[in-house]
């Protein structure tokens, strides 16, 4: 017996380097012990995330006698597809946007609605596509390429659910024009010297601290004032100015990710002969493609997901998913089928017709961030390059 204890102990000693490099690793090899503590982190974090986004979907597919029997969980008896095709009446996702344009416009069959925020929606609309070929072919030659683009985005816009569009259009113009002038002025402040530079640096820190509903009675006097209140310059007027939703935090992007840009890179365009305006256009901007990103992807969830503030400006002369959904309990009414018979029980409006409103809200989003998750994270990445 003693025998065999002192063979296993030499056994297990002779082994030993072998033991540690599996389970603590050894150079670029890591252990087992790093890898099951990364995967629990990992499984841990994704839980938190996915839970509610898993817990809302189940939630969304039971009845109403679902949500009272406690014997049902998180599988429903059956899923209760009546709570999202109920849901998207409730939000306006049944129609189209080329239908929506065809009995505005063509039959004249909406007489409720702003004939000026309309027209000035289609024409922004209508010139999505001439813009993208204009300021594509400042970065490449193939016109063809972006014309295909072009069409294909107009079209996809034209057949999707009116309410989608509507959010598009306040979010997606509202977040490109605040990206554009925050680029111009941290690019101003990165790259020219003026007095008053470190006093604007100042200033800008302390409004973004400042709670954004400080300055919303004075804002909503002014735009009132000045007659834009109710239209879409409500919204367009400040980022067009840099002083729009999240305005400032993209300025502070811009300006250190302006710096860290070599300035040699300048200093040879200008002996080339080029002018500011040029070096920004053909050589600022492309250089500066991952702080593009991160504001367009964080600017346009901000912007989509906002809802005093648009509501509020905006007076309801459109309305985005998140406004709809604020009112779906009160529409449901009118959305919901009571006319054909049956259990009436579970058509009245819960938590899980909210559920499914919620979920039909975030697709949108979703889809986005699938497609520009890789990109995203990239561009994060490498915004941490160091210049001079």
């Amino acid at each position: 017996m003693m025998q065999s204890m002192k063979n296993r102990w030499s056994n297990f000693n002779k082994n030993l380097p072998h033991y540690k490099k599996i389970w603590f690793g050894q150079n670029e090899n890591k252990g087992l012990l790093y890898k099951i503590g990364l995967y629990f982190l990992v499984i841990s974090f994704a839980f938190v995330f996915i839970y509610p986004i898993f817990y809302m979907f189940m939630i969304s597919l039971m009845s109403n006698t679902d949500l009272v029997d406690s014997t049902v969980m998180w599988i429903p008896t059956r899923p209760f597809w009546d709570n999202y095709r109920f849901a998207l009446r409730g939000l306006g996702l049944n129609e189209m946007f080329i239908q929506h344009v065809i009995n505005t416009f063509i039959l004249n069959q909406r007489e409720d609605i702003n004939m000026e925020i309309e027209t000035t929606k289609l024409i922004v609309l209508l010139l999505i596509g001439p813009a993208i070929v204009f300021l594509g072919r400042i970065y490449t030659s193939k016109t063809k390429n972006l014309i295909i683009i072009a069409v294909i985005l107009f079209a996809f816009m034209m057949v999707m659910p009116k309410s989608y569009v509507d959010s598009l259009y306040v979010s997606g113009t509202t977040t490109f024009l605040t990206v554009i002038s925050s680029a111009v002025v941290g690019y101003g402040l990165a790259r020219f010297d003026f007095k008053g530079k470190k006093l604007i640096l100042f200033l800008m820190l302390i409004v973004y601290i400042l709670p954004k509903t400080l300055l919303f009675i004075p804002l909503s006097i002014l735009y009132g004032s000045l007659g834009i209140k109710g239209t879409m310059f409500a919204l367009w007027g400040p980022a067009i100015l840099g002083q729009g939703m999240q305005s400032t935090f993209f300025i502070l992007i811009f300006f250190q990710f302006f710096r860290l840009i070599p300035k040699q890179i300048e200093e040879s365009a200008r002996i080339d002969g080029a002018n500011p305006f040029y070096i920004f256009v053909k050589i600022a901007i492309p250089m500066a493609l991952p702080a593009f990103v991160i504001s367009l992807t964080y600017g346009f969830a901000v912007n989509w997901n906002e809802l005093f503030f648009t509501n509020v400006y905006l007076e309801g002369n459109i309305k985005t998913i998140p406004m709809l959904l604020q009112q779906l309990s009160s529409v449901w009414g009118s959305a919901a089928d009571y006319s054909s018979g049956g259990d009436f029980v579970n058509i009245d409006f819960t938590e899980s017709k909210a559920f499914a409103g919620t979920i039909l809200s975030i697709i949108p989003i979703v889809v986005m961030y699938g497609f520009i998750q890789k990109y995203f994270i990239e561009s994060i990445d490498r915004s941490g390059i160091t210049g001079e």
